[in-house]
């Protein structure tokens, strides 16, 4: 059997070397090429064949979820796991739905990540589960923290769905709304949170209890 070809892509370079190191040491045979930047990696994956792809869900500015998406071609015969700080149930449910392998924490053992990583493809979804927490993504935001950032109605509305993991014409289509008017609803959210991506907006309303 050929050794396994491992991808890493997490901008936390020490978390990055540590599971590179972690998972050499449980199989020497394993192959792994690590990257701290999206763009480098999907440059990679655009060119080679990989058996497993480990992928955060923040990677600087880009979303780890539209990275997948926009690899779904090259990696439709690639092992998906997805090892994140980010365990919520509504993620958990978005990287089923979209065909990944494994959701698991950074908190997941070396023996774990390998378990997943030699499972079978028929041995389906995996993830922490007994730790799953549910969350009411339905939760309205709190009235100080839109009158804070002069969230508007609409505007609070793109935030909760898109904590929901929609999509902004999945977004759309629930506000009766056009895709261009939710991009615009996005940019001007980041700009008055001052974020950059749904991966920190997430990242936010943990923070400020929004998810609670």
């Amino acid at each position: 059997m050929k050794p396994k070809h491992i991808v890493i892509c997490d901008d936390h370079l020490l978390f990055l070397n540590g599971i590179a190191e972690l998972l050499k040491n449980a199989d020497q045979s394993y192959q792994i090429t690590k990257f701290s930047r999206a763009d480098t990696c999907r440059e990679h994956l655009m060119h080679h064949q990989v058996d497993v792809f480990i992928c955060d869900l923040n990677i600087g500015e880009t979303d780890g979820f539209v990275l997948l998406e926009e690899l779904k071609e090259q990696l439709k015969n690639t092992k998906k796991i997805i090892l994140t700080a980010y365990y919520e149930d509504f993620l958990i449910q978005k990287a089923k739905r979209m065909g990944m392998d494994a959701f698991l924490k950074k908190e997941t053992t070396a023996e774990e990540l390998v378990r997943v990583i030699e499972m079978k493809p028929a041995s389906g979804f995996q993830t922490n589960g007994k730790d799953s927490r549910s969350v009411d993504i339905y939760r309205t935001i709190d009235e100080p923290i839109v009158n804070k950032f002069r969230i508007s109605r609409q505007e609070k509305e793109v935030i909760r769905l898109i904590i929901k993991g929609l999509t902004s014409k999945e977004i759309g289509e629930v506000l009766f709304v056009s895709k261009t008017t939710v991009d615009t609803h996005r940019r001007n959210i980041y700009r008055k949170l001052e974020i950059s991506n749904s991966s920190t907006l997430i990242k936010f309303a943990h923070e400020n209890n929004l998810l609670s």
